[in-house]
């Protein structure tokens, strides 16, 4: 992934019930993470770190591995995990359908 673009699509989903409506919204983000080439020492070294072992295309844009993103264009919560000002979007939205 070094000295690429790599590509990160984070989706979700909101079910709101009230007074025998339903109400389900769903999207997506794709956000875009430019990554920095690395040396192979800078890999080899990240690796002993073992941060990379449990993550999503093995680095962590909020801990370690962030010193080899170059920038992001979309959203960094995303990137992280979950676009939370999409979902809260999604949940003012679904409460003001049950507002009306």
């Amino acid at each position: 992934m070094q000295g690429n673009v790599n590509y990160v699509y984070s989706g979700l989903s909101v079910i709101s019930k009230k007074d025998g409506k339903t109400i389900k919204k769903s999207d997506y983000t794709k956000s875009k993470v430019y990554m920095k080439p690395m040396t192979d020492k800078e890999i080899l070294d990240y690796i002993k770190t073992k941060e990379p072992m449990d993550k999503a295309g093995s680095y962590a844009v909020q801990g370690i591995g962030s010193k080899f993103i170059e920038k992001i264009e979309g959203s960094y919560n995303s990137v992280v995990g979950l676009d939370i000002e999409k979902l809260e979007k999604m949940i003012l939205e679904t409460v003001t359908f049950f507002d009306k």
